[in-house]
């Protein structure tokens, strides 16, 4: 049993108390006539379970009312709260009075005070009705915060008030409101046990449960990443090594790969190394080259200084042959006096002319005559000096192109001793980087225990996320809400509902009843009759207490419906209770509305509590065992004689 309703209490402000007992695990009906406070029950039960806002109407109760108080018997023990009615300028009032114990005494006025606020008064409520640790997440895109189920979303499954009971629009109370129903149909899933109480708690293992996952799984990583990504880096290593003719092993499993590698780090030195070629012959060979380059460029120097002498000589023998040529006709003159007669026209020439003499031509024409012989005879041995050179020049090119020959060779075979080395280096680091890789091996422990506690994580995380998802929430709630059907269509057919003939269903996204029919779903709104929208009210809320009973859900453990045979029993036509004024089918659809929540709530004694405020005093005996109080002929909420603030 959770928080049913002891007694209502009121306190005036001179220290008067007005106390309303209700019997728990009963129904309690409060009987009377318009505009004695009857409906205003809802109200202050409404604002002493924390509300935000005092929704009692304004006028002689606000006026007349300081304290409002609760005394509640709770699953173990008994509570009393109590709120300041706010000044007539104020919405609400933070005073909250709090008292609990085995057994609690309604409080005298003088002993009211504050002891916590609204928010305190809230927890302890949210405790009390059994509200465990809870949290509703909306879905990924929607902007709203996450959300915790409270007594105050409870509550809204506890009070039908007057002019929602007759509502096809809406089910539950307050729901008009679009926070308040969103806020509904967050929470309706942990209320309903669609959600249970160890939700929150399994988020929270699946939270701690990825916390380690995410932990090992970054171990292995971290493993993996010295390993080479494991088999996929060795096997890379082994390949290289297979290319390079270190290895033939073709394995495939980690530790076939590493026992591959093992061998190919065990080779001995010989089987990499490639012996040195001896160089000595090609350093030889270019050494003679560059004697012989030398060779020729001074053979290729003293010929073209042979060829110059050669050509210089050749000109002076022209230009001494000509001048010779010149002197020999002297001979003209011989028997002749060269100084008085011209050698050409033979006349005489007068005074001698300052000439030179025969002698002196005849001795100048020897002397080119005996260069010139000599010149004719140094010829050839300038052209024989010359061919000497380029014989030697011819041997010397010889000599070059033999040497460029043996070079080539000598090369070639050193371009593939350069390979033999490049081949012998490359092995030699892959040989290094495998032994390389090994020698990480031994440092990194065995992965197998760390990979099957991960897995078996994952395990638990898979397991845990499907019970947590959104589609085992939903397919809990069809469940609940099938059961909830089933009992819903037997009541509106033994209340002669419209519709139910057809199955009905709660529809909790629309926050609605739904007759499955064969022309398609009917909603609330769309049945007729204020007869029809009060009865599927009552079914509906009276199947949701059935089932938070039978499933000990944590909400508060009573109904407070206010009027629910007006569509039959109208205020106006009230004029002492009896229905006298009431036709025969009418007053026998009241009495079957009545007998059905009497047996329901008698099914379910002591656990669940209904509180009837009526204009109806029907002449019955099990009604009128439920009567706690009848409020007609001056007696009221508030007395008469209470003072008033203004």
């Amino acid at each position: 049993m959770t928080m049913q309703i002891l007694d209502i209490v009121i306190y005036s402000h001179d220290g008067q108390r007005r106390v309303l007992s209700l019997r728990s695990g009963q129904v309690n009906i409060i009987t009377g006539a318009s505009k004695t406070g009857k409906s205003a029950l809802v109200d202050i039960v409404d604002y002493c379970f924390g509300a935000g806002e005092c929704r009692v109407p304004e006028g002689p109760i606000r006026r007349s009312v300081s304290w409002f108080g609760l005394r509640f018997k709770l699953k173990t023990g008994e509570a009393f709260v109590a709120r300041r009615c706010p000044d007539p300028t104020a919405a609400s009032s933070e005073d909250c009075f709090v008292d609990i114990g085995d057994e609690v005494v309604i409080p005298e006025h003088r002993s009211l005070r504050q002891t916590t606020n609204t928010r305190g008064l809230g927890g302890l409520l949210t405790s009390w009705g059994g509200i465990s640790d809870n949290l509703h997440e909306p879905p990924e895109g929607q902007t709203r915060p996450p959300l915790s189920a409270t007594i105050r979303h409870a509550l809204a499954l506890c009070f039908q008030p007057q002019d929602e009971i007759i509502r096809r629009q809406q089910l539950f109370h307050g729901a008009a409101d679009n926070f308040i129903a969103q806020a509904l149909k967050d929470t309706l899933p942990y209320l309903l046990g669609a959600v249970d109480d160890d939700y929150l708690k399994r988020r929270e293992e699946l939270k701690r449960l990825k916390d380690r996952l995410r932990q090992h799984e970054r171990q292995l990583r971290e493993l993996s990443s010295l390993r080479g990504d494991g088999v996929t880096k060795a096997s890379t290593l082994l390949a290289e090594a297979r290319n390079a003719g270190l290895s033939t092993s073709l394995a495939s499993t980690w530790e076939e790969v590493v026992s591959a590698l093992r061998g190919v780090a065990d080779l001995p030195g010989t089987a990499i190394d490639v012996d040195a070629p001896d160089e000595t012959e090609y350093q030889r060979l270019s050494d003679e080259r560059n004697q012989l380059q030398r060779q020729q460029r001074q053979l290729r120097d003293e010929i073209a200084a042979a060829r110059s002498f050669e050509h210089d000589e050749s000109a002076f023998s022209r230009e001494a042959s000509e001048q010779r040529a010149r002197l020999v006709s002297i001979g003209i003159f011989d028997g002749s006096d060269p100084t008085h007669t011209c050698p050409l026209c033979s006349q005489d020439l007068g005074e001698p002319a300052d000439l030179p003499e025969v002698g002196q031509l005849q001795g100048v024409l020897t002397d080119i005559t005996s260069r010139l012989d000599t010149v004719k005879r140094a010829a050839p041995q300038v052209e024989r000096a010359i061919s000497e050179l380029e014989s030697k020049l011819q041997a010397v090119q010889a000599e070059l192109s033999r040497n460029r020959a043996e070079m080539e060779v000598v090369q070639s075979t050193s371009d593939r001793v350069q390979q033999l080395r490049d081949e012998a280096t490359r092995r030699a680091l892959i040989v290094g980087r495998i032994s390389l890789y090994l020698e990480s091996l031994p440092d990194l422990p065995d992965t197998q225990a760390l990979e099957r506690e991960a897995q078996r994580l994952r395990d638990q995380c898979e397991s845990l996320e499907a019970e947590l998802s959104e589609e085992r929430v939903k397919e809990r709630i069809d469940s609940i809400t099938s059961i909830l059907g089933r009992r819903m269509s037997d009541w509106a057919w033994s209340l002669e509902l419209e519709h139910s003939a057809s199955p009905l269903r709660l529809d909790l996204k629309k926050l609605t009843i739904v007759a499955d029919t064969p022309d398609g779903p009917v909603p609330m709104d769309r049945m007729g009759s204020g007869e029809n929208w009060v009865g599927y009210h009552l079914i509906g809320h009276l199947a949701l207490h059935e089932w938070f009973v039978d499933r000990d859900r944590p909400v508060p453990r009573f109904l407070f419906l206010d009027q629910p045979s007006q569509v039959y029993f109208p205020p106006e036509k009230d004029t002492d209770g009896s229905m006298s004024t009431v036709s025969e089918n009418d007053r026998e659809a009241v009495l079957r509305m009545f007998r059905f929540v009497f047996d329901i709530v008698n099914e379910r004694a002591p656990h669940f509590q209904v509180v009837i405020t009526e204009h109806a005093d029907i002449n019955e005996d099990w009604y009128q065992d439920a009567v706690v109080e009848r409020w007609r002929q001056g007696l009221k909420l508030v007395p008469d004689d209470w003072p008033r603030v203004d």
